[in-house]
């Protein structure tokens, strides 16, 4: 079973729509809408509050047999792998990456630089 299909299972047998569960967790509707379809997997923070909120443990949210997801409060090798299938992979050093992250950078600097003057402005005022 899919940890959408648990997390809404898991929702509806505390009588919780996805828009109460969006609201106690702090996220939106279209989020929790999104897992519960496998559109999405939530992150390890999300899933643990989701498992919190739901009053289970983070190994019935991932576990499809009787190994332990977690232990010692950290994911197993296996654990990595489940979400990782759902997240794409990224070559930190892949050129793109690389020029997008200069490209933020660029963009923060000019955006420091027109804030330094609007204060500067309004100190002369």
């Amino acid at each position: 079973m899919s940890i959408g299909t648990k997390v809404k299972r898991l929702r509806e047998a505390k009588g919780l729509s996805q828009d109460e569960l969006a609201l106690r967790l702090d996220v939106a509707q279209s989020t929790i809408s999104s897992i519960e379809s496998d559109k999405n997997i939530p992150n390890s923070l999300l899933l643990s509050n989701i498992a919190k909120e739901l009053e289970v443990d983070i190994n019935d949210l991932l576990n499809d047999s009787s190994t332990n997801i977690m232990s010692n409060n950290e994911f197993s090798d296996h654990a990595v792998a489940a979400v990782n299938q759902y997240n794409p992979i990224f070559n930190i050093q892949s050129p793109e990456l690389i020029e997008s992250i200069l490209k933020n950078q660029e963009q923060i600097f000019k955006l420091m630089e027109v804030q330094s003057k609007l204060i500067e402005n309004l100190l002369k005022k």
